[in-house]
């Protein structure tokens, strides 16, 4: 039943999910009409005029050019950490240890989930990965495969990530974001929650377990990779070291002793109390983290140039989703929404319709830093009116954030390029974690 369910999810969304940049020009049109009619409906003049300037003013909301390079730095670091010699014996491994197509289904998604709670970036790249390193090897294996199927769950790491070490509003607090609301609230208050290690928790176990029984049980639905399009691991020229600058370049050293400076730099900054574990600083752990497991100086760089190619789709529609944000903040949408959902609720059922709310604008708004500056005030002061403890307004809206990723293809186009796929051959598999997730973590708000 749950694969019936879900190939007739992936045979619609073949149909009707276009392109993720397509997606997002009709999103940016969506919206802008939607703001018109709620202006409209209010009586406001000068609407055109608004919403070009929403529009055009959208990209700088809370220091969008900035936070649009910190995404994709955590991108990049996260590739680079991925490529590394260490992670690569990894995956080689792992991708040998399945024996049919559900194993392989569960262990890509469990392997994601685990490494996006990490760093998101290094979820996203890992997973894709070994999906592709067992679609590479599964016709000399012997082995039948679902291809797309992996594909989604390499994405489902997508799911769970702002439960993790990377995940943008909690990261935004620590650093004294909504310090006004919250006041000093430190990332393990956040994180190593009784709350957010069962709800984080509980996806990262219900996952794999969805990915196995999605998978076909008759051979003919299975769909192997196209050969053409899977290479090998990426493998580094070995340059001749023949000069001391050639050394410095090729040599493990260097980077393993910056590696290991910088990290001890940063962990003595966070312990001594003079720097805070926000988005920066996590940031820095992870790029001289990646330049420890890299080694070579060269090759990190390489790693870097080479996650840069998968950041260049993301580049070009980040200006798009931050100018529909500062439409949707201009006409009111996004204070409407929470404001509403606000108003239907009780301490006990808020902490839902927050997750519902962030959910519905991750939809328009793939962002999660982006639309937390946004949603920020309205959720913790309806909040607080309500009682109800912010940490659980904050975890709630990092959850649904994280679910509708699930049915927004913006943040696979990464992975799309490493597997050779296009969002519609994934997006109706991953609705399926989308459908869990709309079960299990209001669930676990509840009970928590």
């Amino acid at each position: 039943m749950v694969a019936r369910l879900g190939n007739a999810l992936n045979r619609f969304s073949a149909r009707w999910v276009p392109d993720p940049f397509v997606l997002a020009i009709l999103l940016t049109a969506l919206v802008l009409c939607a703001g018109a009619g709620r202006m409209m409906g209010l009586g406001e003049s000068g609407i055109a005029e608004s919403l070009a300037l929403g529009w055009m003013d959208g990209f700088a909301l809370s220091g969008g050019l900035a936070f649009a390079l910190q995404m994709c730095f955590v991108l990049v670091t996260g590739h680079a950490m991925a490529l590394s010699p260490p992670v690569q014996r990894a995956i080689v491994r792992i991708a040998r240890v399945p024996q049919n197509a559900a194993s392989a289904s569960a262990m890509v998604a469990l392997v994601a989930c685990l490494s996006a709670l990490l760093h998101w970036g290094l979820g996203a790249i890992a997973g894709a990965l070994l999906a592709r390193e067992i679609g590479r090897h599964a016709p000399a294996r012997g082995l039948e495969i679902h291809y797309p199927l992996l594909g989604a769950a390499a994405y489902a790491g997508m799911a769970v990530w702002h439960g993790g070490l990377s995940g943008s509003a909690p990261l935004k607090v620590a650093g004294g974001d909504g310090a006004q609301w919250v006041g000093e609230v430190s990332l393990s208050e956040l994180l190593l929650s009784p709350a957010n290690l069962v709800v984080t928790s509980s996806p990262v176990v219900f996952i794999p377990l969805l990915f196995w029984a999605l998978t076909p049980k008759q051979p003919s639905a299975m769909v192997s990779a196209d050969p053409a399009r899977l290479g090998p691991l990426p493998e580094y020229e070995v340059a001749t070291v023949d000069s001391p600058v050639a050394w410095l370049q090729e040599s493990h050293w260097p980077g393993r002793f910056i590696g290991v400076l910088g990290i001890g730099m940063v962990g003595v900054a966070i312990f001594s109390g003079a720097r805070k574990l926000e988005i920066n600083s996590v940031n820095m752990l992870f790029f001289f983290a990646g330049l420890l497991l890299q080694g070579s100086l060269r090759r990190y760089t390489e790693a870097v140039t080479d996650g840069a190619r998968g950041a260049g789709a993301i580049i070009l529609q980040f200006p798009l989703y931050f100018g529909i944000l500062g439409v949707m903040k201009i006409s009111g949408m996004i204070g409407w929404l929470s404001e509403s959902m606000a108003s239907w609720s009780t301490p006990s059922s808020f902490p839902i319709l927050s997750f519902l709310s962030a959910g519905v604008t991750n939809l328009f708004v793939p962002s999660g830093g982006g639309q937390w500056g946004v949603q920020r005030d309205i959720l913790l002061s309806s909040g607080q009116s309500l009682g109800v403890d912010p940490t659980s307004t904050i975890m709630a809206f990092s959850y649904g954030d994280a679910w509708t990723n699930m049915l927004q293809p913006f943040w696979a186009l990464p992975l799309l390029g490493i597997m050779g796929l296009k969002a519609k051959d994934i997006i109706g598999y991953t609705a399926m974690v989308f459908l869990l997730m709309l079960v299990v973590v209001p669930i676990g708000l509840l009970l928590t």
